[in-house]
């Protein structure tokens, strides 16, 4: 059994084990010997009955002993106004003088960082600063904040602060939040003194692996990449992922109460999950992104080839797909849990490594250059300046046509309380089989200034459901903490009285997004809308309409419009045509 190195036809590194009587090797851009040097005892790891790993690590793989010299210390950073629990590993001689490089290290699913400490701590013993994280939720991190009583807040300011009776929610296992906690994590390390900003890698394990590729494709800040034991998600795929009936029931019941029902998480930390995680996951698809990674960032992935989760064949396809600089190294004989102990760890630990020594390079002299702050304030001040002078009036009071009836209505996004308004066509009842459609406000506006499009609709006979986003008009605003509050991931939800502070007026398409899905949700559980049959609406950013289109398949039309809605501006024949629109045969 040999380790041969061969191109792929896109000229990147792929390790196979084969058996073969000649081999010829391709360079590679880190060594794999070390492969070699363990075989035997990855071979006695592989077989010895107490070394299996079957459904997890175990706590007896966790325990490391610090590197001499190297300094450890716990921080708190911010994600979506969220306390995240981190601790930086300082290697060898930093000093806040230098330039040193970084990597952001995260676990894997349904776990802890207490579980991978040990490798920023053998990265920071190789010469790099090293940050562990957990993610939201989970760990030492914060939780999610649910108000338990009415969100009285309004538009008037932007950071409000009460004391408020509260439910603090744990393990909401969301692919699409740990990519922006890891973003985070780079924010922060990118502040910190002697870290070079420029050079900053992230390191993911298993669930973690599909984390940092997708954060990859969406940040330029990442210019090396480890991904252990992780799938590619979407690759080779198109269209929205498939939502089961069982995931609609759940999804309305989340939209309609706040929350859904719950699922065994897995492996090594176990908790109950939500069972929406499982299709939000199922949407998260890195490898339908691998193209958008910048060929300047380098990319190492670590399989084991006996996987019992996740086949390793799909990272050498995933080669193909990236332009870059990749390389698959494999580690033998070893299933998922048995990479993170024993020989398992030196291998994987050392080859991480090695790749963001070669691609982050060593710690640098400060140059003495002091970033041009004054350009950046210039940058921030020109787009607030923008956005406020963008902002939509609400307009006068509509008058409903003939046989139209409303209703407000309320429903969840996030477990965040949002409003909205349903206008209804005549003779609609709870045993019509309406067409439905969601029309969401534009940029910094709300539900009020797409009122008189939601009652044209209903006037040709559409079921319209108009909202404010979280955060703007009548919804609830984004909350957090402003005591520091601990609860256990083994109690899911806790009920306590905290100081909260409380969000409004955040423009994030992420959010926004979000809010039309849950809306979309709310509306199939409406008597009398046909599920099947339902649109997204008007006066939002075409983006938002493309990007719930693309993840929910039953969607058939979208329209828009970004004509003026000004009081005495607003033209009939056009809402006419977009009612037209949204019909559907």
């Amino acid at each position: 059994m040999t380790a041969r190195l061969h191109l792929s036809p896109g000229g990147f590194l792929i390790v196979a084990m084969l058996i073969c009587a000649s081999v010829t090797i391709a360079p590679a851009q880190i060594s794999a010997d070390i492969i070699e040097r363990h075989r035997a005892e990855l071979q006695k790891q592989a077989s010895d009955p107490e070394m299996k790993r079957e459904r997890g690590t175990i706590a007896q793989d966790w325990p490391f002993t610090l590197p001499a010299e190297v300094v450890s210390r716990q921080i708190t950073f911010y994600s979506e106004g969220t306390r995240c629990y981190g601790r930086i590993f300082f290697p060898k001689g930093f000093s806040t003088r230098g330039r040193w490089p970084a990597v952001v290290v995260g676990h894997g699913i349904n776990a802890q960082a207490v579980g991978i400490e040990k490798y920023a701590a053998t990265f920071a013993a190789r010469g790099l600063v090293a940050m562990a994280i957990d993610y939201r939720t989970y760990g030492y991190s914060g939780g999610d904040v649910m108000l338990l009583e009415p969100d009285t807040t309004t538009d008037e300011r932007v950071v409000w602060e009460k004391q408020a009776r509260l439910q603090i929610k744990r393990t909401n296992l969301i692919n699409f939040r740990e990519t922006e906690d890891f973003r985070a994590a780079v924010s922060y390390l990118q502040g910190e003194p002697g870290i070079d900003p420029e050079r900053i890698g992230v390191w993911g394990s298993s669930n973690g692996a599909s984390v940092v590729l997708m954060a990859a494709a969406l940040d330029s800040r990442v210019k090396a990449v480890v991904a252990q034991v992780g799938s590619v998600g979407g690759l080779g795929s198109s269209g929205p992922a498939a939502i089961a009936p069982q995931m609609l029931e759940d999804g309305i019941r989340r939209a309609r109460t706040g929350q859904g029902a719950e699922v065994d998480g897995g492996f090594s930390f176990r908790s109950k999950i939500d069972m929406w995680s499982n299709q939000v996951n199922r949407e998260f698809r890195p490898g339908m992104l691998l193209d958008r990674i910048p060929e300047t960032t380098k990319i190492l992935w670590i399989p084991v080839e006996k996987d019992e989760l996740i086949p390793p064949r799909g990272v050498q396809a995933a080669t193909k797909a990236f332009r870059g600089t990749s390389q698959v190294i494999e580690v033998p004989y070893l299933t998922h849990f048995q990479i993170y102990s024993y020989a398992g760890f030196e291998v994987s630990s050392t080859l991480a490594a090695d790749w963001f020594l070669k691609y982050l390079g060593p710690e640098s002299e400060a140059s003495g250059a002091v970033p041009d702050k004054g350009k950046s304030a210039a940058r921030l001040l020109s787009v607030t300046q923008r956005v406020g002078a963008g902002q939509w009036q609400p307009v006068a009071d509509i008058t409903l046509p003939e046989g139209i009836s409303t209703k407000e209505i309320y429903f969840y996004s996030e477990g965040i309380r949002c409003s909205g308004r349903i206008f209804m066509p005549k003779g609609f009842s709870a045993e019509s089989k309406a067409q439905a459609v969601v029309l969401a406000p534009d940029w910094g506006a709300t539900a009020v200034s797409i009122e008189k499009y939601a009652a044209t609709f209903a006037e040709r006979g559409l079921v319209a459901m108009i909202i404010d986003y979280r955060g703007w008009g009548r919804s609830g605003g984004f909350l957090e903490t402003v005591d520091q509050v601990m609860t256990d991931d083994r109690l899911r939800f806790s009920q306590l009285t905290a100081r909260v502070r409380i969000r409004r007026k955040r423009l994030n398409p992420q959010h926004q997004i979000l809010d039309i899905r849950n809306a979309l949700y709310f509306l199939q559980g409406e008597p009398g809308v046909d599920r099947a049959r339902r649109c997204l609406g008007c006066r939002m950013a075409g983006g938002h309409r493309r990007h719930c289109g693309d993840r929910r398949p039953h969607q058939s039309r979208h329209c828009s419009s970004h004509q003026s809605l000004q009081a005495g501006k607003l033209r009939s024949g056009l809402l006419r045509r977009q009612a037209n629109c949204f019909r559907l045969n």
